[in-house]
C-alpha cells in the first residue's frame, strides 16, 4: 500500500470510530506531537508513543460527536506527507463545537510505515 492509500485509510476509520483499525494501521515505534497549549491538551506538545495516541483518539471517539472531518489532500513527497483535515466536532455533554482546520505532517521511513510521526498544528481554533 501506498503512503497515499495508507494515510486515506487512516483518516477513513479515524472519521468513522473505528479506533482498532486507525491504530493497526500505525507503526509501533509511531509518535503523535500535538501542538497546543497545556490547558487545550494536558501535556502539551511532548511526543506521544503509540499507546499513548490510542488512548487519546478514544477520548475523543467518546467526548465528541464528528460533525465533519475532512482531511483534504494528502500530498507526499518523499519521505514526508502532508494534509490539512478540517473538523467539525460537538462535545457530547456540553454541546459545545469545536471547528477548526489542522495541520498534519506524516515523517515516514516506508510506505509500510515502519516509523511514522504525525505533527498535529492548530490553524484556527474556535469553540461555540
Amino acid at each position: 500500500m501506498d503512503t497515499t492509500s495508507l494515510l486515506q485509510a487512516i483518516y477513513k476509520a479515524f472519521r468513522e470510530k473505528r479506533l482498532a483499525d486507525t491504530i493497526s494501521h500505525l507503526a509501533d515505534d509511531f509518535s503523535l506531537v500535538v501542538h497546543l497549549p497545556d490547558d487545550a491538551l494536558p501535556g502539551g506538545d511532548r511526543p506521544r508513543s503509540k499507546a499513548e495516541a490510542a488512548l487519546l483518539f478514544q477520548g475523543f471517539i467518546n467526548d465528541y460527536d464528528f460533525l465533519a472531518y475532512d482531511q483534504g489532500p494528502i500530498i507526499v513527497t518523499g519521505d514526508h506527507a502532508t494534509s490539512q483535515p478540517q473538523i467539525r466536532y460537538r462535545h457530547k455533554k456540553t454541546g459545545k463545537v469545536i471547528e477548526t482546520r489542522l495541520n498534519h505532517t506524516w515523517h515516514v521511513r516506508t510506505a509500510r510505515h515502519e516509523h511514522s510521526t504525525n505533527t498535529t498544528t492548530l490553524h484556527t481554533y474556535r469553540r461555540s
